[in-house]
């Protein structure tokens, strides 16, 4: 009994001071947004009268793009606490995954072009439906895609690639970029880090992801060994029995 409540102590321990690091960095990751909107807003209240058009409407756009950055950022947080606290449940249903893999990387084609980055897919033939909760995949992909974009260098390529294999779909999402450092690699997907500075870490984005697909009997992993980042999870096919993996 005594070693049970050791182990239990140990745990709410560790659990307490990932929510302490999890506050303290998305606090890290708000304060820069809200410095520059209200850097600028301050300006436009100050100097409005000495400021030219083309001037205002400069300050204005950037105080809009970092307030949509802090609602972003509000939004995700709002998302993953539900997901932490069984708010959320899953509804199966049998869909495609290769026009969901489609629709998704549609979606992306003109960030990416913005950015000159070649957006890849390989698909075999006669890939299975899958069964999990489309609207959770989806949202799966995007934010993989998403983040694979934001940290991929101009002139990059980012890819998904489907594979069948053991009576699941396997989605791999891979960048050129310049991956995880090897110390964040073990706990991108318990905790966020700062997005600041040279590197990618974990963030909010793969917090959820990694809920969703523990809410679809499945779990994102990083591929070893692979250059920039390679992350992949597995569907399993309809009419497979369920597992944990």
């Amino acid at each position: 009994m005594a070693d049970r409540i050791e182990a239990q102590w140990r745990t709410l321990t560790q659990q307490d001071q990932e929510r302490r690091e999890m506050v303290a960095n998305i606090s890290h990751d708000l304060r820069t947004p809200l410095a520059s909107l209200h850097g600028h807003l301050e300006t436009l209240a100050l100097k409005a009268d000495k400021l030219g058009p083309e001037e205002r409407q400069r300050y204005l756009a950037i105080a809009l793009a970092q307030s949509v950055k802090v609602g972003g950022l509000a939004q995700s947080l709002f998302e993953l606490a539900r997901l932490e606290h069984g708010m959320v449940q899953p509804a199966p249903e049998d869909f495609s995954i290769v026009d969901l893999t489609q629709d998704v990387l549609e979606k992306f084609a003109l960030p990416a072009q913005a950015k000159h980055l070649q957006l890849r897919a390989g698909v075999p033939p006669a890939l299975p439906a899958v069964t999990a909760d489309l609207g959770m995949i989806e949202r799966v992909l995007t934010n993989l895609l998403d983040n694979a974009i934001r940290h991929t260098p101009a002139e990059g390529v980012v890819e998904v690639d489907l594979a069948y294999r053991d009576g699941k779909v396997a989605v791999t999402v891979s960048d050129n970029g310049p991956g995880i450092p090897p110390a964040l690699r073990e706990s991108i997907f318990q905790r966020p880090f700062p997005s600041g500075g040279a590197h990618r870490g974990g963030g909010l984005g793969l917090l959820i992801v990694q809920r969703m697909l523990q809410l679809n009997h499945s779990q994102v992993r990083l591929v070893e060994g692979a250059s920039g980042t390679t992350l992949c999870f597995e569907l399993r096919v309809a009419g497979a029995p369920k597992s944990i993996g």
